[in-house]
């Protein structure tokens, strides 16, 4: 935070959450939020005034700042971080250096080459330039060094313009000019005569068309757009009349959203009697814990209970925040809600655009504002709610609500938790397997807790049959990377004209290409990782940074083999059942099918509308989608999930079979679910058999609290990196050593990454355990001040520290 001088004329604007611009540096002019007014004046540096007062209304609110100190103070980072993640960036006004013509330059152009000349001549024009713009007049690599020379010869000035990237949605409408809008009876006197015209006849049809279109609509201004569609309307006849003065053009802003009333009545919503149980429950438990677990088996019809409570909030004036973990399940949803809230419904995620987004937060500061109900992905808790009464955290064990760079590396969910405390909102978290430590505060009674254990109307939890890929091989079983037992329940479906969704947990189509004769393998130039093979676009790809090359025919270390593809993908997977099913419609849902904006929505609407037989997916089919006619699902290998080392392997191999298990079966027939796995012992295979996740969750558990492991205590990473491996090295090393001498708590490593390279940094790691007792805060402060002692050292002042608090 900075300090600035609130200069008299000002005084009366100034107010806690409003922006002001202010100038930073010697040069550079920037928007900055008011957290405090006061009446300390620092004693240690000349304060700068603040330049001007950018909004008439708060753009934050109290309780907002408080949830970003809390953010900022437990994830360890600036509240500037938090700022940026919160704010939509049409918000984050700053200053462009730009180009103008010296005051003191007298005009005298006689000795100035063609350059010199080419931007003298445009600025004469323009007042400004961009860099970029004298790039593209001057058209080479020296155009810096030409902009400095003609600088020395006080030709130019540098200048800072500050760019407001915020520009409200104009659209135009015409309507009748004033005076025939009050005095009819000139209007029909001026039709008669324009149609006894011919020169201004098709005007006069155009002036009808426009009248009777306005009563339809009982409108009086009709946007342009609308009307030119229309025959017999063309923009020329339009502009004659309003030349005439007979119609008006007027801009107005308009939203750049699509509204649509709803059809549906919440009271129309009929609930079981489970249901209706859970429902009257989840009510008794907030009247006395606004925290409260609502855990339900796939297809059990939560959703519906949201949706019933959402109303009741309404009805009480509050207003509604509802997450979800990935942008996809926001678009398979929305219309659920749209059909039961309307216009009441606004949408909150990077893929909607920085204006769109901005639209939203400016309608949730208006406590009069349309948008009761808020959809959003984790940044939606940033948004400056008036009046929050509810929060739903759906699926919320999934990974996804964990952000991981930048910061602030919050977890979407136990930030939404505290946030509720704030404001005094109610919480509820759902899903049908609970992480560990949601279900450790409802087993403990920290948060109120309500099941629902059977799935809603005649549905049956699916069969799920495990196949030993062990044997599948040693007896040729095997189509690809399909069993045979796959491969004819696959037929069986497609023959009753049902569909399949099969999982596979890695993209491409292979993760590695190795030579046999040789052993080469193609590794990233910029980390630590082998490049993943992408047939469909012939590529080598890195999926860290981005680093891709092309495929050679042969190797490019010996020249002598064709390189073997290791491991499989979902690319591959997809080849290998267009050979096996030619007539079924086969189709992807992963990152690389789904990288066009509308791409992910519109493959599940084909699914959803039976476009598509068989899908084919990564973790995106895993979450929250419901589809009637899915009778089989098949889940290709999940021994990679349980033998990845990290200690919530289990737990997430567990959450994730079981939550791609509940897309089959969803409707009246039962459906079925076959794992492939080389270890069809292992105990995790025992629960998801049985449906039994709350045994496998209590085991999980008692292991955590042995091991000493969350939720039992909380895991923060430092993460150190610079380019240069020795300097990590030393850097992690000084930082563990100081730690051990000052904190109470154990301090493991530093070690090596995972993945010791990314984006050419070596990556060190130091892990500490810490129990949550009253000394948490303290001991953070510790932490980072002894990171700051670190870089205060020139050798580490370039070493790049990142603290990760409850890591995932």
């Amino acid at each position: 935070m900075f300090t600035y001088q609130v200069p008299p004329p000002l005084s009366d604007a100034v107010q806690v959450g409003i922006r002001v611009l202010v100038n930073f540096g010697r040069s550079k002019f920037y928007a900055g939020i008011i957290a405090r007014v006061h009446n300390e004046r620092p004693k240690l540096y000349a304060v700068k005034d603040i330049i001007s007062v950018l909004d008439e209304h708060a753009l934050i609110t109290n309780q907002q700042l408080e949830f970003w100190q809390w953010v900022s103070s437990y994830y360890m980072c600036t509240i500037g971080e938090v700022m940026i993640a919160a704010l939509p960036g049409v918000f984050r006004l700053s200053s462009e250096t730009k180009i103008a013509i010296h005051p003191d330059f007298n005009g005298d152009i006689s000795g100035l080459n063609t350059q010199e000349l080419a931007v003298i001549d445009t600025l004469t024009k323009k007042k400004v330039l961009s860099f970029k713009e004298v790039y593209t007049i001057l058209g080479n690599n020296y155009a810096m060094q030409q902009v400095r020379n003609m600088i020395d010869k006080s030709l130019l000035v540098l200048c800072e313009e500050v760019i407001d990237k915020y520009k409200p949605k104009l659209e135009t409408f015409i309507g009748l000019a004033d005076h025939y809008r009050q005095h009819q009876e000139d209007l029909a006197e001026l039709l008669s005569v324009m149609e006894k015209n011919k020169k201004t006849q098709q005007q006069s049809d155009a002036l009808l068309q426009f009248m009777m279109c306005s009563r339809r609509a009982n409108r009086d201004l009709i946007k342009k757009s609308e009307l030119l569609s229309l025959a017999g309307i063309t923009e020329s006849r339009l502009s004659a009349l309003i030349k005439k003065g007979v119609l008006k053009k007027e801009n107005l802003t308009v939203s750049r959203w699509q509204y649509q009333t709803h059809k549906q009545s919440v009271e129309s919503i009929l609930l079981s009697p489970e249901q209706e149980q859970a429902y009257n429950d989840i009510r008794q438990q907030l009247s006395v814990n606004n925290k409260l677990l609502l855990q339900g088996v796939t297809g059990s019809g939560k959703t519906e209970i949201y949706i019933k409570l959402i109303h009741d909030y309404i009805q009480q004036g509050k207003q509604v925040l509802y997450l979800l973990p990935e942008i996809a399940l926001t678009e398979h949803i929305i219309s659920r809600l749209r059909a039961y809230f309307g216009d009441m419904v606004g949408i909150y995620h990077s893929h909607y655009s920085y204006m769109q987004r901005a639209e939203v937060w400016q309608e949730i500061c208006n406590p009069e504002g349309r948008f009761k109900l808020i959809l959003g992905t984790r940044s939606a808790l940033f948004l400056p709610f008036s009046n929050l009464g509810l929060i739903v955290v759906d699926e919320e064990h999934d990974m996804s609500y964990k952000q991981y760079d930048p910061a602030p590396r919050y977890q979407a969910r136990d930030a939404a938790v505290m946030l509720a405390s704030q404001v005094q909102a109610d919480i509820i978290l759902g899903t049908a397997t609970p992480s560990m430590e949601t279900f450790f505060n409802a087993l403990r009674e920290k948060y109120g807790y309500v099941k629902l254990t059977k799935r809603y109307g005649e549905a049956l939890l699916p069969q799920i049959e495990l196949v030993n890929m062990r044997e599948a091989t040693v007896n040729h079983q095997l189509q690809g990377h399909s069993s045979d037992r796959l491969v004819s329940n696959i037929q069986q479906a497609l023959d009753l004209h049902q569909q399949v969704i099969l999982f596979q947990n890695r993209r491409g189509y292979s993760p590695y290409l190795e030579c046999p004769s040789c052993g080469y393998i193609p590794h990233c130039q910029y980390c630590d990782v082998t490049l993943t093979y992408h047939k469909g676009i012939k590529e080598l790809q890195c999926h860290y940074c981005g680093y891709s090359i092309p495929v050679q025919d042969t190797c490019p270390e010996c020249g002598q083999a064709t390189m073997q593809k290791k491991g499989f993908g979902t690319e591959m997977i997809e080849e290998e059942l267009q050979a096996l099913f030619p007539l079924a419609r086969i189709s992807r849902l992963d990152y690389d099918a789904t990288r066009k904006k509308e791409s992910h929505k519109q493959i599940l609407d084909d699914f959803g509308n039976g476009s598509i037989d068989i899908l084919i997916g990564t973790q995106m089919v895993t979450k929250g989608l419901d589809f009637g006619n899915v009778s089989l699902v098949g889940i290709l290998n999940a021994d990679n999930m349980l033998n990845y080392p990290d200690f919530r392997s289990y737990e997430r191999a567990l959450q994730l079979l079981m939550q791609v298990g509940g897309r089959a079966g969803r409707k009246s027939k039962q459906g079925k679910v076959i794992i492939q796995t080389h270890n069809v012992n292992h105990s995790i295979f025992s629960y998801i058999l049985n449906n039994d996740y709350d045994t496998a969750a209590a085991t999980l558990l008692q292991e955590r609290k042995n091991f000493r492991y969350p939720p039992y205590l909380r895991l923060i990473k430092i993460g150190i990196q610079h380019k240069d491996e020795k300097k990590s090295s030393e850097a992690a090393l000084c930082l563990a050593q100081k730690m051990r001498e000052i904190l109470d708590i154990p301090v493991l490593g530093p070690e090596t990454a995972l993945v010791s390279k990314v984006k050419n940094m070596f990556r060190k790691e130091i892990i500490l355990k810490m129990p949550m007792d009253k000394k948490m805060a303290y001991r953070k402060q510790q932490i980072s001040d002894m990171i700051g002692q670190i870089k205060a050292d020139r050798r580490y002042a370039s070493v790049v520290f990142v603290p990760d608090v409850d890591v995932y």
